[in-house]
């Protein structure tokens, strides 16, 4: 496949200033000219960012790092069909910067966009059949090329990480519109770097799987691969989902702010008994409010004790039924709240009471009683690089998954 990497003619190269590419802003408009013409689509230059209409994809960069040898550049990436954002970070080395933010678009290009352009041109490596909550969902997978780097197995593209991780990836899927997969490995003498994240959120078990096929390379100094698997739903199975887009996640972001306030005004047992009963008056969202009530606190310690593994599953016991177990990545709000809750802190919407909120939900979650406990066993130092198994949350008897 043939990429024109926004190569300019002779004639603009020749009368062209160079400019100081380690100046963020100078690096960021040379990013954005490396994309233009480059998307296999229509595209053009919009302020800080590339738009195609065609696909209604808009890709947002941001350097994240330049020197004079070294560039990291995040890209931003949407599109109203997908139901999410999505977020690749690009790394790229070089003998000037030039060369090295080049490497970053390059290895961008050539692996996540690989991916989306076979997905939006509908040329799909495979079909599957999963059921969540109740329903058939039916998906089409797209694997991008390998981007490969030193004395790296040869493979023409994703395929063999694919089958790798088939079984393991389609567990974890739920009701996503848009699910996809970063496998990134490295080998460096005896030292091995491998990932997999699903929907940016890294995977323990798929990780070790990746490390598995990393650890048998046969390299010299350095190798490393990176590649996409993108599993998209079919809109006929699509369940209806009421924060997608833009206008969704910003409601999101509201009910969340209204559950966090709500929380930090219950002073006593009392106003905490009845906030799950409040929470679904406020919100209009039983679901939203339940979720909130549960997973708030432990996501707030998931995050302030980072040393733990923490279980990639959670047990959910709707009263009187039977528990359901599911991963966080199937379930349509987890990761949604985790974001819109940790993008509030970050804007500082909460004001002086931010670090206040913050204490009082991980001082209520099941996970703040379980290192207490641990550490009164074994001491300060007890739970680190500990392991805690799924959480257990106890719903009311008409809650359902979403």
């Amino acid at each position: 496949m043939k990429w024109n990497f926004g190569r300019k003619n002779n004639a603009e190269q020749e009368h062209d200033p160079e400019p100081d590419l380690t100046r963020p802003e100078n690096a960021l408009r040379y990013v954005l000219h490396s994309l233009h013409d480059s998307l296999q689509t229509p595209d053009r230059v919009e302020g800080d960012h590339v738009f195609c209409p065609r696909w209604q994809m808009t890709i947002t960069p941001q350097i994240e790092q330049v020197d004079q040898r070294g560039a990291v550049v995040n890209f931003y990436i949407s599109a109203p069909q997908w139901g999410k954002d999505l977020f690749e970070c690009s790394a790229g080395m070089g003998s000037d910067t030039k060369q090295a933010l080049g490497m970053a678009c390059g290895s961008f290009l050539f692996s996540f966009m690989d991916g989306i352009l076979q997905m939006e041109n509908g040329q799909a490596d495979e079909s599957l059949e999963t059921e969540f909550a109740g329903k058939a969902h039916r998906w089409k997978v797209y694997l991008s090329n390998i981007v490969g780097m030193g004395n790296c197995p040869q493979v023409d593209n994703a395929r063999v990480y694919w089958e790798a991780l088939k079984e393991e990836v389609v567990k974890r899927l739920g009701n996503q519109k848009l699910c996809f997969v970063k496998v990134y490995g490295s080998k460096s003498g005896e030292n091995i770097t491998a990932e997999c994240r699903v929907d940016d959120v890294k995977s323990d078990a798929l990780s070790s799987l990746v490390e598995a096929m990393v650890k048998d390379w046969d390299t010299g100094y350095f190798a490393s691969h990176k590649a996409f698997f993108f599993i998209r739903q079919e809109e006929e199975t699509v369940q209806p989902y009421p924060y997608l887009g833009q206008v969704g996640w910003e409601a999101l972001r509201e009910k969340v702010k209204t559950a966090v306030l709500m929380f930090h005004a219950s002073k006593d047992q009392e106003q905490y008994d009845s906030l799950p009963q409040r929470l679904k008056q406020a919100l209009g969202d039983d679901i939203l409010a339940a979720e909130c009530y549960s997973f708030l606190p432990e996501i707030c310690a998931e995050n302030a004790f980072s040393q733990i593994t923490y279980a990639e599953t959670v047990d959910i016991l709707p009263q009187g039924r039977k528990p359901i177990t599911c991963y966080k990545s199937q379930l349509a709000d987890y990761w949604a709240l985790h974001g819109a809750l940790f993008s509030l802190f970050e804007e500082g919407i909460f004001g002086e009471d931010t670090n206040d909120i913050y204490r009082e939900y991980i001082g209520t979650s099941a996970i703040f009683g379980a290192i207490s406990q641990a550490k009164e066993k074994g001491g300060e130092k007890a739970m680190d690089n500990g392991r805690l198994s799924a959480l257990l949350f106890n719903m009311d008897s008409d809650f359902e998954i979403r």
